[in-house]
C-alpha cells in the first residue's frame, strides 16, 4: 500500500511524532532487523545515496551529528541530526538525542519530524544482530555485555532472535543500580540465564560474543585485557569504538567488517600498522558478495558506525504506519 503525504493547499502538512508516537507505532524487533537487512541489500544494488557523517565536537565528550539519506524504493530523502553528551546523565536527562526529518522528494518540503532516539536505540542493536548473524559462530551459547544501558538492553532483545542457542549473558557496568534494573527488566525477555560479574576480566571470560556499550571518549584507557579473551572463535562488536579494547585484540582479529568503509578510514581505524584490514561491508555479507564466518576458530570483529540510510529507511516505514493509525500531531507547512 502506499501513502501519500498530506497536503494544506499546495503545500504538505508536517507530521511531528515524539517518541511516545514513534514507539506506538509498533515495529517489533523483527521489524527493524527486516528493515536494516533491506536497507543493506538496496545498499548493494546502489538504490541509495548516503552523506557521510559529520560531526561537531563541542568538547571532549560532547558532540553533535549529521548524517543524511536517500532510499529509492521507498522514495526517502531526509536526515538525522542526533547529539552525544554523557554528562547528561548527571542532570538526569539522556545521552542521546536527536531527531530524524523526511522531505518530499517531487518539492524538498519537509513533511515529517520526528523523535530519534527510539530508531536509533534499536537500529544500532538490529545492525549488531545482523553483523552477528553472518559472523558469529551459529551455536553461540555465552554473551558478555559491557554497559547496561539501552544499548546492553537492545542488543540482548535482538541478538537472541539471530542466535537462538544463547543461554547465558554474563553483565558488568561501573553503576550497580543499572546493573539490577537490568536484571529486573531482561530476566523475563531472555529465555536464559543473567549473570552479574564482579569485574570485566570475570565478564569477558569464555565468551562467545562480546558486546562493549559504554561511553565514546577521545582518550580511552584500555580495561579489556586481550589474555582474558577467548583466543579462538570469538566474535566482538564494540558499539563504543574500541574504547576498552586492546589494540592487541583488534590486530590479532582474523577478520574484521564494517557498515561504512569510508568512515572507519576517515576516523584513522583502517589499520595500516600491520593488522587485518577490513574485509567486506555489511551489505557485502547480506547479499553473499563476501562470506562471513568460514571456521569456528575465527576471531571476528564488527566495528559499525550506524549509516543514515537505516535511519531514513525505518523512519518512513514508522511515518506510513503512523498516517494509517492517525498517531502523532499535524504541523502546518514551515514553508509558503
Amino acid at each position: 500500500m502506499t501513502y501519500g503525504i498530506m497536503r494544506y493547499g499546495d503545500m504538505s502538512k508536517i507530521l511531528y511524532l515524539t517518541m511516545d508516537d514513534v514507539k506506538s507505532a509498533g515495529l517489533t524487533d523483527e521489524d527493524f532487523i527486516n528493515c536494516v537487512s533491506d536497507g543493506l541489500w538496496q545498499q548493494n544494488l546502489g538504490k541509495v545515496d548516503m552523506v557521510p557523517k559529520m560531526s561537531i565536537l563541542l568538547d571532549s565528550d560532547a558532540c553533535l551529528n549529521a548524517a543524511a539519506g536517500w532510499v529509492e524504493k521507498l522514495g526517502a530523502v531526509g536526515f538525522n541530526w542526533s547529539s552525544y553528551y554523557p554528562n547528561n546523565r548527571a542532570k538526569g536527562l539522556n545521552q542521546y538525542s536527536g531527531m530524524i526529518v523526511l522531505s518530499d522528494i517531487k518539492n524538498g518540503l519537509p513533511y515529517v519530524i520526528m523523535d530519534s532516539f527510539y530508531i536509533i536505540s534499536k537500529r544500532t542493536a538490529a545492525v549488531t544482530a545482523v553483523s552477528a548473524k553472518y559472523l558469529a559462530r551459529k551455536n553461540s551459547q555465552t554473551l558478555g555485555i559491557i554497559g547496561v544501558g539501552v544499548q546492553g538492553r537492545e542488543n540482548l532483545r535482538m541478538l537472541q532472535l539471530v542466535l537462538p542457542d544463547l543461554k547465558l549473558v554474563k553483565i558488568y557496568d561501573i553503576d550497580p543500580d543499572a546493573v539490577n534494573t537490568y536484571i529486573r527488566t531482561m530476566s523475563d525477555e531472555f529465555r536464559g540465564k543473567i549473570v552479574p560479574c564482579r569485574s570485566i576480566e570475570e565478564t569477558v571470560e569464555n565468551v562467545d560474543v562480546l558486546i562493549t556499550a559504554t561511553a565514546i571518549i577521545d582518550n580511552p584507557t584500555v580495561q579489556i585485557k586481550d589474555e582474558w579473551l577467548p583466543q579462538k572463535g570469538i566474535f566482538i562488536a564494540p558499539l563504543d569504538l574500541l574504547s576498552l579494547i586492546d589494540r592487541k585484540t583488534v590486530l590479532r582479529m582474523d577478520k574484521i567488517s564494517t557498515d561504512d568503509i569510508t568512515q572507519i578510514k576517515s576516523l584513522d581505524m583502517d589499520f595500516n600498522d600491520g593488522g587485518p584490514k577490513v574485509f567486506a561491508q555489511l551489505d557485502e555479507l547480506c547479499v553473499g558478495k563476501k562470506v562471513g564466518r568460514e571456521s569456528e576458530e575465527e576471531n571476528i570483529m564488527a566495528i559499525n558506525f550506524g549509516i543514515a540510510l537505516h535511519d531514513i529507511y525505518i523512519a518512513k516505514k514508522i511515518y506510513e504506519v503512523s498516517k494509517e493509525m492517525d498517531i502523532g500531531t499535524w504541523l502546518p507547512p514551515l514553508t509558503w
